[in-house]
């Protein structure tokens, strides 16, 4: 029996269209689906110091309501539906997804807004800290934030997000992994820890670096369902 290794990654935890971006179902159609190795979340911080899934600043796009999540308690985001018509979805804390989650990734990406860093560390490991038994993987684009939560909580895998322009010179090897984009992945020299490649949407691409790319290399996709 030969055995594939897609490791593919669902991009805000989407397999396929039916479901709903950064949605508790979401991430457990995909972490049920065998040719997905895990999945990507967003988290940002609310009025009352939770930690709900969503990629975007406001609710306006991806609910029923609207309004900015940094400015509402969680108790105001569970009266909006981020599902469809036909399904009514309540946003999820990173809780949420941690407690369904099984021995697959979970790539946390941190969204950041003007917090004070050392308040924003706190309640965001408060949020995780029951669950690090898990496979979890935490990146952010904001240099300062993920460099002080690897050296307040060293036991946390934590990399950077990099491209062409973003970060390009903190690929530090004292972070656990990088997360780079597709455009600029050949910056990297002999980096022998996981590697995360987002902005990948060719199957055509995906299949010639899984040629080129190390056995530890990762692919954050929309549409799984499509590289197979």
């Amino acid at each position: 029996m030969v055995i594939v290794l897609y490791n593919l990654i669902a991009h805000r935890a989407v397999n396929s269209l039916k479901d709903k971006e950064n949605t508790i179902d979401a991430v457990k159609s995909s972490l049920n689906t065998d040719y997905i190795s895990g999945v990507e979340i967003d988290v940002r911080m609310t009025k009352d110091n939770k930690f709900v899934v969503i990629h975007d600043m406001s609710i306006n796009r991806v609910s029923n309501g609207s309004g900015f999540v940094s400015k509402m308690s969680l108790k105001e985001l569970k009266k909006f539906n981020f599902g469809s018509e036909n399904k009514y979805i309540k946003i999820s804390t990173i809780k949420d997804i941690l407690k369904i989650a099984n021995d697959k990734i979970i790539l946390i990406e941190l969204k950041y807004e003007n917090n004070d860093y050392d308040k924003y560390i706190k309640y965001f490991y408060n949020s995780i800290k029951n669950y690090l038994y898990k496979n979890i993987y935490i990146m952010s684009f904001n240099y300062k934030l993920i460099r002080k939560l690897k050296d307040t909580y060293s036991n946390l895998r934590c990399g950077v997000l990099s491209s062409t322009i973003i970060n390009r010179d903190n690929i530090d090897d004292d972070f656990d992994f990088i997360a780079i984009s597709s455009y600029s992945y050949h910056t990297i020299e002999d980096y022998v820890r996981p590697i995360f490649i987002w902005a990948l949407n060719s199957k055509k691409k995906y299949l010639s670096l899984k040629k080129e790319m190390s056995d530890n290399t990762y692919y954050i996709v929309d549409n799984p369902v499509k590289f197979i």
